[in-house]
């Protein structure tokens, strides 16, 4: 898997509280693949806003941090997998590729526009999360697929 690079785009910042985690993962996926995550703009407060108004502006933000490129979303309503099948579905899409893009929605979710351009939507779990969280999850679900994949263990 050298030379893959992963990207993960999403509003917002990593709250203090899970900085530490961001940063443990982050520094555990340099040994298997690059990894970014790009921050974009909140669209928005949900107190002045509409949340439709907040979720265009977030997917305009992110459809330019996308220039045309495909991506899975991370969105309530997508298949959830385990994590064997979320490795299998990772290493199925590194083959051909030298990136894989994933995308992660705002405090209030993603525009319909996001949703219908996704090469595929996944879903963690029917419980809500923060959209910070999500990165955090993402992150770990990576590093566990990599291990998976490179067939190491991975039970912590």
């Amino acid at each position: 898997m050298p030379g893959l690079n992963i990207e993960i785009i999403v509003p917002g910042k990593i709250s203090t509280h899970l900085q530490p985690a961001y940063e443990y993962y982050m520094n555990r996926l340099k040994r298997y693949v690059n990894v970014r995550v790009s921050f974009v703009p909140v669209g928005g407060d949900v107190n002045v806003e509409s949340t439709s108004v907040i979720k265009g502006r977030e997917a305009e933000q992110i459809f330019k941090k996308l220039r045309g490129r495909k991506y899975v979303l991370v969105d309530l309503g997508g298949r959830q997998m385990t994590s064997e099948e979320f490795a299998k579905f990772v290493n199925l899409q590194i083959p051909g590729n030298q990136e894989l893009v994933f995308v992660i929605g705002g405090p209030v979710g993603v525009d319909e526009t996001l949703k219908r351009g996704a090469q595929f939507i996944m879903e963690f779990s029917k419980m809500t999360f923060t959209h910070e969280f999500c990165v955090v999850l993402l992150l770990e679900q990576l590093f566990r697929a990599f291990k998976i994949i490179k067939n190491e263990r991975y039970h912590y």
